[in-house]
């Protein structure tokens, strides 16, 4: 390659490389004017969101088994039958999660989460 073809090259290559810095700056800085003149049309506010978690044990096993096996104790020393034993045993398994219910219902307000969130929304329309 002759001396004026490394010439072009080398200049070409500097023209390319000035216009692309050129044209980055000036989208850079539209882009910044356009994100600070939106976020000046925003009203922003946090706002408290309160869930409620569910129990822990949802389908109240616990309770129904707790109370099986106390319905069917006390089945048996009743009438000491396999019929009082099964039939002590359903009721003390009804009862149980009855009871699990209303102590999961009363303590709700124990498994309350609070989160803050961020809303926003054009300025006057809240």
């Amino acid at each position: 390659m002759n001396r004026s073809m490394w010439i072009g090259v080398i200049a070409g290559i500097g023209v390319a490389a000035t216009g692309g810095v050129a044209a980055y700056s000036f989208l850079g800085k539209q882009t910044a004017e356009q994100a600070s003149a939106a976020r000046a049309q925003e009203e922003c506010r946090d706002e408290q969101i309160v869930t409620v978690v569910d129990p822990k044990d949802p389908h109240r096993i616990a309770g129904t088994a707790v109370g099986a096996v106390v319905g069917g104790a006390v089945g048996k020393d009743v009438g000491d039958h396999d019929i009082t034993t099964a039939v002590g045993a359903a009721a003390g398994a009804l009862i149980g999660r009855k009871v699990q219910e209303e102590i999961q219902d009363n303590h709700a307000g124990q498994r309350t989460v609070t989160t803050t969130e961020r809303r926003c929304a054009p300025v006057g329309s809240r």
